[in-house]
């Protein structure tokens, strides 16, 4: 039960207490000014937003406004009787007047006519009933000559008929233009002569007032000045602004928090009386959390799974170990298992858990004397010890870690093969922080992994240079997809017995890189280490895809990165790209190493047989430079294969290679499979090479890697 007067005993309840209540003191402010605020800004955004209606309608009715005059020449010039009133050497006059003159006291729809000659030019007019007697186009302003610089061919051809916004020297005004022409067939003029039709109507506040009553606006008005910041500039074909239109705002906003005050004031006294009475309740369960403070602690420093300590607990350790002795050496083991991913891929995440609690009951048994294991998370442990002899102790128990883990381990029924990559980084917490040590323990860690795995690197300043420089590639790789730096260079493929240039191999190059060009081999395997390789393989295929689509007569090779291939969703990003270039299936095909191949038989077969299904052909790359199994040529049903350089390259001045490339392309033609020979770098490697069935080649014999402009360059001269 609740005890008053133990619970005033326990300096932690009592802090919370006062904690809580001033919280709840704060809850309350918070609240308050919370409805408030939102009140306010609810109703701005009402306002803000009526405004915008406001505005989009103002927009409406100019366009409205356009559009009616552009009805008004329509109506006037695609007529047949106006035709022979005004092609004629002579204008009638009288019945210009009469039909177009008199319309403004008519029926107000239009306040200026008039009739233009094909060099645009007044021939008649007629502006407020009145005769018009200038011949040039001054005072119609820049808004129609806009219109018809912009659109003198469609106008001369009586395509179109246009009308837009101007500034006369009567005031703005919205005018329109076209060709008078039959109603149907063609105008039967045929040399230069052409009449074009200009119909004026001048915006006055009566104009502003009717557009303001139908469209709901109020106080509808025109001023040269911006006046408010809901005014709408009005603006003349040419994009000169002419002038501001402005109107009042009719507020919403304002009025709906008037009247919904009231209900306001009664939520904010609910809403306080329920946070005094929930801070009553909670100080009945104070006592109770201060007792588990200790146990949450505990939970707090503990890695869930392996009930090992986690990254927190271990830093704690370290630092109260420094503490008691600053001076004293400190050394860190980092352990990042090597293919936990395809564990947890392959037999499931809960195989996955299992196998992390496993090795970790392992690895603490063989911690060191003072030394602390934890997980860090993922597949990731850390162990750190103290002393003298810290290091000889770290290297031994690494040593132990990577002797265990090298073996296979048995879990019920399954046999799992994993190994790890080690990095040991010691050092005192007088030059170094525990966050530090961590960071070298990491760097070394990484450097086992991308130089191997199943390895144990001890940090030095040079691995720490290494990892700086990655990084900088790293960062350099970022920045160079967002600022086009890379392109994409093809290197020609060409029939073993015509020569003719049948396909192109796709390959990234890095020209402009502001620090200076970097070779492929550079930054392809920092890019897959880092993740990058997704973004920039998806530029390269898109890229590809792009340059190739209409050379309908070339297939096109991309290199596949293994990082790629294990994406889930590699198929479907293959899929979107060649639907968003309409790049057909069928003449692409992607090459992937034998090595991923090999290291991961399922998602290889499954990727294979999914792209297979788009319509795409997989082509085995490097064949030659791996294990070269007849076997899995087989089982996954590969289009294509590629001898390596390293193995085709040989074939003039070494019998063995020569013998071996025959029989890899006799294996490969009884499978059904097309042979690439890459690396054809003289005339007789390449006639060994056909003489051997090899279908296609590729080499710089036949020519290097070029650009796209360089590519078609030459496949035009090839075609001379």
């Amino acid at each position: 039960m609740f005890n008053p007067s133990r619970w005033r005993n326990i300096a932690t309840a009592r802090t919370l207490f006062v904690m809580l209540f001033m919280a709840g003191i704060g809850l309350i402010i918070s609240i308050v000014s919370l409805l408030y605020l939102s009140q306010h800004l609810i109703s701005s955004k009402t306002n803000a937003i009526d405004a915008h209606r406001s505005a989009l309608s103002v927009d409406g009715a100019i366009q409205t406004s356009v559009n009616r005059v552009l009805s008004l020449v329509v109506d006037n010039a695609i007529w047949d009787d106006a035709v022979h009133k005004v092609y004629p050497p002579e204008l009638d006059t009288r019945w210009l007047y009469d039909t177009w003159g008199a319309g403004f006291k008519i029926n107000n729809l239009y306040d200026g006519t008039f009739v233009l000659d094909q060099n645009y030019q007044v021939l008649w007019g007629s502006f407020h009933s009145q005769p018009f007697n200038e011949r040039t186009l001054d005072f119609f302003g820049e808004g129609l000559q806009a219109l018809i610089d912009k659109h003198k061919a469609e106008l001369a051809s009586g395509k179109n008929i246009f009308a837009g916004i101007t500034e006369t020297r009567e005031g703005t005004a919205f005018v329109g233009v076209g060709l008078i022409r039959p109603m149907t067939g063609r105008l039967q003029i045929y040399d230069a002569t052409r009449r074009y039709l200009v119909i004026t109507r001048h915006i006055n506040p009566g104009i502003l007032k009717d557009l303001g009553n139908t469209f709901q606006i109020a106080n509808l008005n025109l001023t040269k000045e911006k006046i408010s910041e809901y005014s709408v500039p009005l603006k003349s074909s040419g994009g000169k602004v002419l002038g501001y239109l402005n109107w009042q705002p009719r507020l919403p906003g304002a009025e709906a928090a008037m009247a919904a005050s009231p209900e306001i004031r009664k939520i904010v006294a609910l809403a306080v009386g329920l946070i005094m009475l929930f801070i009553l309740l909670s100080s009945l369960g104070l006592y109770k959390l201060a007792r588990g403070e200790k146990q949450a602690r505990e939970i707090a420093l503990t890695d869930w799974l392996s009930h090992l300590p986690n990254r927190r607990a271990l830093i704690e350790h370290l630092e109260n170990v420094s503490h008691h002795d600053g001076a004293a050496l400190k050394t860190v083991v980092f352990i990042d298992l090597d293919g936990f991913k395809d564990i947890n891929d392959i037999y499931g995440h809960d195989v996955g858990d299992t196998l992390i609690v496993h090795i970790a009951h392992t690895l603490q048994v063989q911690v060191p004397q003072g030394g602390m294991l934890a997980r860090l998370g993922g597949d990731e442990f850390a162990m750190t010890v103290s002393g003298s002899d810290s290091g000889q102790k770290a290297a031994a128990f690494a040593g132990s870690v990577l002797d265990y883990l090298n073996a296979p381990i048995r879990l019920g029924e399954r046999t799992i093969h994993i190994s790890a990559s080690i990095g040991i980084a010691s050092g005192s917490l007088e030059s170094s922080s525990s966050s530090e040590l961590f960071r070298r323990a990491d760097i070394a860690m990484y450097h086992s992994k991308i130089t191997g795995k199943g390895r144990i690197t001890h940090y030095d300043a040079e691995l720490n240079s290494a990892r700086e420089y990655q990084l900088s590639i790293e960062n350099d790789i970022r920045d160079g997809l967002e600022n086009d730096e890379f392109e994409v260079w093809y290197q020609p493929i060409v029939n073993a017995r015509s020569q003719v240039m049948t396909g192109v191999e796709a390959l990234v190059r890095w020209p402009r890189r502001p620090k200076g060009e970097l070779k492929p081999d550079a930054f392809i395997a920092i890019a897959e280490t880092s993740g990058l390789i997704y973004s920039l393989g998806q530029f390269v295929l898109r890229r590809a895809c792009s340059d190739l689509q209409a050379l309908d007569d070339l297939k096109l090779s991309v290199n596949i990165s293994p990082a790629q291939f294990r994406d889930p969703e590699f198929e479907n990003k293959v899929a979107c790209v060649l639907d968003s270039c309409r790049f057909p299936p069928h003449r692409l095909q992607l090459e992937v190493t034998e090595t991923y191949v090999l290291e991961n038989p399922e998602r290889a077969r499954s990727a294979i047989s999914n792209l297979k299904l788009l319509g795409t052909a997989v082509a085995l790359d490097d064949f030659g430079t791996g294990y070269s199994s007849i076997g899995y040529l087989r089982r996954f049903n590969f289009d294509t294969i590629k001898i390596d350089k390293s193995l085709a390259g040989l074939v003039d001045n070494d019998d063995q290679a020569a013998a071996l490339v025959g029989g890899t392309i006799r294996i490969a033609s009884a499978l059904g499979m097309t042979v690439i020979a890459e690396g054809v770098e003289n005339e007789k490697q390449m006639k060994l090479l056909r003489l051997a069935g090899c279908d296609q080649l590729q080499g710089f014999w036949f020519s290097e890697p070029m650009p796209i402009a360089s590519l078609l360059q030459l496949r035009q001269q090839r075609q001379c």
